[in-house]
């Protein structure tokens, strides 16, 4: 099988049918769908029973998404795993475009898609890129990468993820930053690819968006960058590439989600608690104005 789909929910009752039809139409059928019912207290629980076979059914008292992914990882047969949130929405061609890149790249450790964006009342499922031509940029790891990447869209070969021990044994408070902290335990363990069109999934903008808890991320943030210097993702090999990465995804928080928001205390606690890495951050973001751009592969359709 080529992917098994994570799908953690936790009272998404108004959302996740949505999501779980977008996987249903989807083009490229050697996949499994995986929906992990994260201790709901409202009605999500009866909307994935009422999918019978057509997903995998799993349920757990309400511990976070990190456990969720790992159980439905321990059962997935998937050569690849996706992170699929269950307010999300992929594109009927999702999996497809995902196939031709692995395929084209051998068995690259990490995918990243990129996404588009819509707003909670939507009554039609976001409009779709016309454009499908795949453009994608490769890095020899994700650690490597030169320009910014988000965390919306990740694709994991399964043998890496078992490998670094898969995510975090966190709770439903202290799960912030997951995809970070995953990122950085597989960051070197082979090839990059950015997929930089077509956006293959949509992410929903709603008042429950966990990207609201400024705080929680935040405090993630500073919990991530603790980790680093515990040595949880590696020793002096890589650090400088390490603590850029953290810096700069400490330095945009800190700044759009904090300070703009008016939460300027917390901005400058996590700007202290990062200080290091943030410099690291801003020097890499100096010196690669003097880089050439990374090339962009068009592939055949």
């Amino acid at each position: 099988m080529r992917f098994s789909i994570l799908m953690p929910v936790y009272n998404h009752q108004n959302y996740v049918g949505r999501a779980i039809d977008s996987v249903l139409a989807q083009t490229f059928k050697d996949y499994e769908l995986f929906a992990v019912d994260d201790g709901s207290t409202d009605l999500s629980a009866a909307v994935l029973a009422s999918y019978g076979t057509s997903i995998k059914l799993l349920q757990q008292s309400n511990q976070g998404p990190e456990v969720a992914r790992n159980k439905a990882a321990a059962l997935a047969q998937g050569e690849y795993l996706v992170w699929f949130d269950s307010d999300d929405y992929l594109f009927p061609f999702a999996l497809e475009t995902l196939d031709k890149v692995i395929s084209s790249f051998g068995t690259p450790t990490l995918l990243m898609g990129t996404m588009e964006r819509f707003h909670e009342g939507q009554e039609k499922p976001p409009e779709e890129p016309k454009d499908r031509t795949i453009r994608v940029i490769k890095y020899p790891d994700y650690l490597s990468k030169t320009r910014p990447v988000g965390t919306m869209c990740i694709v994991v070969r399964k043998s890496d993820f078992d490998a670094v021990g898969g995510l975090r044994n966190s709770t439903a408070q202290t799960w912030y930053c997951d995809d970070n902290t995953l990122l950085l335990k597989v960051g070197v363990r082979g090839q990059c690819i950015l997929i930089e069109s077509p956006s293959i999934s949509a992410y929903r903008l709603h008042d429950e968006n966990s990207t609201k808890n400024a705080e929680a991320f935040a405090n993630g943030l500073i919990q991530l960058a603790n980790s680093e210097r515990q040595g949880a993702f590696g020793g002096k090999e890589r650090r400088a590439d390490r603590y850029a990465y953290i810096g700069g995804r400490a330095a945009a928080w800190a700044f759009y989600h904090c300070w703009r928001a008016g939460h300027r205390k917390l901005a400058l606690k996590l700007l202290s608690g990062t200080a290091p890495m943030v410099t690291m951050a801003m020097t890499r973001k100096f010196l690669r104005k003097f880089r050439p751009p990374a090339e962009l592969i068009v592939l055949e359709s």
